[in-house]
């Protein structure tokens, strides 16, 4: 819009007023939406207590399940090596009756992120509600990292 304030004189002024109100809404909307984005999942950590020994992976009690994500593609189901399609069956029969659907999962080191994700997936897919993830037992006092 231009105006005229004399003799060949225009002055140009922009309305900032629907800008403004653009934003605005903008902004409530955003307020609005952000918390109903967020995502959480619960964590519990395990406290470390000196004079617990860790459970090496070959000596778990025979009610627990343990499955493992190897580099090659498949998985290890109790020691027994599986495609995950077919451990994934098992699992859904092994929990079908159970009211307790725990299961520890461990990968091997080279194992990609997406690989170990989609095991997971696949476990969840079968029953499991309950996920316990296997660490490597800490480092000693002293002792340095590879």
């Amino acid at each position: 819009m231009a105006t005229e304030l004399g003799p060949g004189r225009r002055v140009a002024e922009i309305n900032v007023t629907p800008l403004v109100d653009v934003v605005l809404v903008l902004l409530i909307v955003f307020m609005v939406l952000t918390p109903l984005a967020e995502k959480q999942k619960f964590l519990r950590v395990p406290e470390v207590e000196p004079d617990v020994q860790p459970v090496p992976p070959d000596a778990v009690p025979p009610d627990q399940t343990v499955l493992t994500a190897l580099q090659n593609g498949r998985v290890r189901l109790n020691g027994q090596e599986l495609a995950v399609e077919d451990a994934a069956r098992l699992l859904h029969a092994a929990y079908d009756g159970r009211p307790s659907k725990v299961l520890f999962f461990d990968a091997e080191d080279p194992v990609r992120y997406e690989q170990a994700i989609q095991v997971l997936d696949a476990a969840h897919g079968a029953g499991v509600n309950t996920i316990g993830l296997m660490t490597d037992a800490p480092l000693a006092a002293g002792a340095s990292a590879r």
